[in-house]
């Protein structure tokens, strides 16, 4: 009787675990197995900070890469074609010390992502992602700045991370 239960006990586990769908992140794609490139061209920007499109866009490129599971190519042999519009550069104290100085700072960017799949001619999805990162000021404007250049490193990384995740496994 308890070798018949540990088997039923067993064979339940074995069906939940093979019907869940569960997979290892940077592993599975949703994706139709057709589609084995992107093309990621220099995203616009329509923020009020100037030339920042480039270090996003690289990001962006840098962590398809990274990831392996799409080919970065050229947009005309592309399957996949994504499209960025910088649309916000904020950078806003939020700290302050006893002197009224700002002590540590948010740099927030907004992009709208437009996914276009060049195989079946359509957009897979358009939408506007926001992200942020902090960052504390030092007592030397060079420190500072190299701070702030951190800071939106992590921020670009943040969104990169975001985009491959919701281009392969969309979620």
């Amino acid at each position: 009787m308890r070798f018949l239960r540990n088997t039923l006990y067993f064979l339940v586990v074995v069906f939940l675990f093979s019907s869940c769908g569960y997979h290892l992140s940077g592993y599975g794609s949703s994706l139709s197995p057709n589609i084995r490139t992107i093309s990621i061209p220099v995203f616009k920007n329509s923020s009020n900070e100037p030339n920042i499109q480039r270090d996003v866009t690289d990001a962006v490129r840098r962590a398809f890469i990274s990831d392996g599971r799409l080919n970065v190519a050229d947009s005309k042999k592309a399957d996949l074609l994504i499209r960025g519009t910088l649309t916000d550069y904020q950078l806003r104290a939020v700290a302050f010390n006893s002197e009224d100085s700002a002590e540590e700072y948010i740099v927030r960017i907004g992009v709208q992502i437009t996914i276009y799949n060049r195989i079946k001619k359509k957009i897979i999805f358009e939408q506007k992602f926001t992200t942020q990162w902090n960052y504390r000021a030092t007592s030397s404007v060079v420190g500072s700045q190299l701070e702030k250049f951190m800071a939106l490193r992590e921020a670009y990384d943040d969104l990169a991370d975001r985009l491959v995740s919701l281009t392969i496994e969309q979620f």
